[in-house]
């Protein structure tokens, strides 16, 4: 069974659009589990009129953050794979019995394809353009939006750190040190552009506080820092010049306090 979580936060709109396309799925052997993260729109009487036993539901009382609603999903994953997909976002019917099947075919652990961006209707993953094993240092080279399945087996205890919005590759790159990971250059999902209220987009508003606290909290993480140092040594030296500013303005404002 795929285990599908779907975080959602006040996504009225489009949220019937993910859930029809995890429902028509030809693959029936699917769990969907969907997080409710507080919405105050009419998310929660579009999830009351779901009437499949395959769709679990979980509501937050308060809006605590994607990455919040990410783990409350997580915690409660039945299925030998699982994925998380976002609530403005949709799969092609065919999309869980594709990877599945790839996955029997080759003894993958993890399988990637790719996206396709519903206004230009362009791939929207780069840095890799033929179906292959995707390692570690591989993987690092692509940009842009990929999606996949993983076993639920790699993920553990592993969950993504909510004081670091926006940086789940802490996790995924720490599954993909252990996972033997295929790529399927096909689009399977379908990333939505035209709507300006994406729940992954970065928190710009975020006061310069709470960046300094995640960079800080970033470079604590000594596994996935380790990780990067070896699979993207540029980009990891980018992190580190982030997390030493953060820590230099953390001391400056402990020393400035009265």
């Amino acid at each position: 069974m795929i285990s599908v979580v779907l975080p959602t936060y006040n996504r009225a709109p489009t949220l019937p659009r993910a859930i029809d396309s995890v429902l028509r799925q030809t693959l029936q052997d699917w769990e969907l589990i969907i997080v409710d993260d507080g919405s105050t729109d009419e998310t929660p009487q579009i999830l009351a009129e779901i009437a499949d036993a395959r769709v679990r539901l979980y509501r937050h009382a308060t809006n605590r953050g994607v990455t919040a609603a990410q783990n409350t999903g997580l915690d409660d994953i039945h299925g030998d794979w699982f994925t998380v997909l976002g609530s403005d976002d949709e799969i092609t019917p065919d999309a869980l019995a594709v990877m599945l099947e790839c996955a029997e075919l080759t003894g993958a652990t993890a399988v990637t394809c790719n996206c396709v961006d519903s206004v230009s209707g362009r791939k929207t993953g780069t840095g890799i353009a033929r179906d292959g094993w995707l390692g570690v240092a591989e993987r690092a080279k692509c940009r842009g939006e990929f999606w996949g399945i993983t076993k639920t087996s790699l993920l553990g205890d592993l969950r993504f750190d909510e004081r670091l919005p926006g940086f789940e590759e802490t996790v995924w790159l720490k599954i993909d040190r252990r996972a033997r990971r295929y790529y399927l250059h096909q689009a399977l999902r379908v990333y939505h552009t035209e709507g300006m209220d994406r729940l992954t987009t970065p928190g710009h508003s975020r006061n310069l506080k709470e960046r300094v606290a995640s960079m800080c909290a970033l470079g604590q993480d000594r596994e996935y820092l380790g990780a990067l140092r070896e699979a993207d040594p540029a980009r990891h030296r980018r992190i580190m010049l982030r997390v030493h500013l953060a820590r230099l303005l953390r001391l400056l404002t402990i020393a400035g306090r009265p």
